[in-house]
C-alpha cells in the first residue's frame, strides 16, 4: 500500500529543506491520543495541528511550517518564543528541539556530536535510540554504540546527567537531548463548549483551565455587583486565552438587583445558598445562547459555607444542566500550585469588591425543599432574572 505523505500546515518556511542534513526542527509528541479509535485519532491531531498554528500566529510567530505525521507533529520555526507557546498548547506531551538528518551513521553522528559539546567535563551520557524502520540495515543498539564511542564522556546507562535521544524514521532521523513539558491533556475544542462560572477568586480560573485541558471550548460568566471588579476579571480571561487558539468569550452580568431580591425577600441565613442558585439558573439561561453543554464551578466540598454537602444537594437540581466540578476533592495547596503554575495566581489574590450581604451565620445544612421555598418568596424572579442578561457586557479577550 502507497504511503500517505505527511500533511503540512503553515503558509511560509523559515529556511533550509526537509532533507537539509542538521536542521533544527521541534517535534511535538502527544500521549493519550493514541487511546482513541483511529477514526477519533485522526480528528483529535487535525484539530491539534490547527491548533499549533492558530496559537503561533496569536503569539505574533508568522514565519513557520507545520508537517503532520502518523504519530507526531514536526515544526520548522526559528523564532525564539516558539517554545513558551507550545509549552501551553493542549495536547502536546512534550516537546523537543531536534537536528533532523538522513537515518545514516555519519549524518546522525554529525548531530550527536553537536549536542555532546553541551555535556560538562564531570558530566556522565547515555545515548538512546528508537527504530521505528525496521528496514534500516542497522539496529538501534547499533546506533547507540556507534554513537557513544565517539562521545569523549563517561558513560553512565543508568542514570546519566544528559541523554541523547536518536529517533530513526523512514527517510529521517532526530536527534535532540532535551525533552520540553507540554501543556498535556486533548486539543482545546474537540470535547465540546461549557460555560464557567468565574468569581475571580484562585479556584474557578483553576477550574476552567482544567476544563480546557479536557478539550473544552470555555466560555465565561461573572456576577458583579461594581463594575471596577470586571478589569480583573478580564485579565483573568486573558491569561486563560494564552492556553487557547482564539480569543474568549466573556459574560460580565450585573448581580446587585438579583442580591437585593434575596435579601428583601427571603430568610438571610440562606443568602449564600440561594445566590449560587440564582447563579446558575442565570447561567443556565446564558448556556442556550452560547450553546454549551456543561457549566462548570470552582467548588470544593466544605470549603466555605456554600460547598458543603447539604448545600450543594440542596441546589443541585436548580437547572437541568450538568455541572462540573473539577476541584471538588482538591486540598487548597493543590490548587494554590496550580494558580500559580497556570499564571493566575497574583491576579486572583488582588483585592476585589467584599459580598455585602454575606450573613454572619450562614446555613451549611439547608434542605432542598427550604430553599426551593426561599427562591419562591422573590416575586417576578424570572423578569429580574431577564433584565439582568439583557444589561449584561458581552466581551471578547
Amino acid at each position: 500500500m502507497r504511503k500517505k505523505p505527511a500533511k503540512k500546515h503553515g503558509l511560509k518556511k523559515p529556511g533550509g529543506s526537509r532533507a537539509s542534513a542538521g536542521a533544527r526542527k521541534f517535534i511535538l509528541k502527544y500521549g493519550e491520543l493514541w487511546l482513541k479509535s483511529e477514526f477519533v485519532r485522526n480528528r483529535f491531531i487535525k484539530t491539534l495541528a490547527e491548533n499549533v498554528s492558530r496559537q503561533l500566529r496569536m503569539a505574533g510567530i508568522k514565519e513557520f511550517r507545520l508537517e503532520r505525521t502518523r504519530d507526531m507533529l514536526i515544526l520548522d520555526c526559528a523564532n525564539p518564543k516558539a517554545p513558551q507557546t507550545l509549552s501551553k498548547i493542549f495536547g502536546i506531551t512534550w516537546f523537543a528541539l531536534a537536528f533532523e538528518t538522513k537515518p545514516e551513521m555519519k549524518a546522525m553522528e554529525k548531530a550527536v556530536l553537536a549536542l555532546a559539546k553541551k555535556i560538562g567535563r564531570e558530566q556522565t551520557f547515555a545515548i538512546r535510540a528508537s527504530r521505528s524502520d525496521k528496514s534500516l540495515a542497522f539496529t538501534s543498539k547499533d546506533v547507540e554504540n556507534e554513537m557513544g564511542k565517539n562521545v569523549d564522556r563517561k558513560v553512565d546507562l543508568s542514570n546519566p546527567d544528559v541523554t541523547i535521544f536518536v529517533e530513526l524514521r523512514k527517510g529521517m532521523a532526530y536527534v535532540y537531548s532535551e525533552k520540553l513539558k507540554g501543556a498535556g491533556g486533548l486539543p482545546y475544542g474537540v470535547t465540546g463548549r461549557v460555560l464557567s462560572l468565574l468569581s475571580g477568586g484562585i479556584d474557578s480560573p483553576v477550574a476552567s483551565w482544567l476544563m480546557m485541558k479536557r478539550g473544552c471550548s470555555v466560555d465565561f460568566v461573572h456576577y458583579y455587583v461594581n463594575e471596577s471588579g470586571v478589569a480583573k476579571i478580564q485579565g483573568l480571561v486573558k491569561k486563560l486565552g494564552e492556553y487557547a487558539p482564539a480569543k474568549l468569550m466573556l459574560y460580565s452580568v450585573p448581580f446587585a438587583s438579583i442580591q437585593e431580591a434575596i435579601v428583601k425577600n427571603c430568610d438571610t441565613h440562606f443568602t449564600c445558598v440561594l445566590c449560587k442558585r440564582l447563579m446558575y439558573i442565570t447561567a443556565c439561561s446564558l448556556a442556550k445562547e452560547t450553546k454549551a453543554k456543561a457549566l462548570v464551578t470552582g467548588e470544593n466540598l466544605a470549603q466555605v459555607a456554600s460547598q458543603t454537602l447539604d448545600n450543594l444537594v440542596a441546589n443541585d437540581d436548580a437547572v437541568s444542566m450538568p455541572k462540573f466540578r473539577p476541584l471538588l476533592t482538591m486540598d487548597k495547596t493543590e490548587t494554590i500550585a496550580l494558580a500559580n503554575k497556570i499564571g493566575t495566581y497574583d491576579l486572583s489574590i488582588r483585592e476585589a469588591h467584599a459580598c455585602r450581604f454575606v450573613p454572619r451565620k450562614p446555613a451549611t445544612n439547608a434542605k432542598k425543599e427550604i430553599i426551593d421555598r426561599e427562591a419562591n418568596k422573590i416575586k417576578n424572579l424570572d423578569k429580574i432574572i431577564a433584565k439582568a442578561i439583557a444589561s449584561s457586557i458581552k466581551s471578547t479577550v
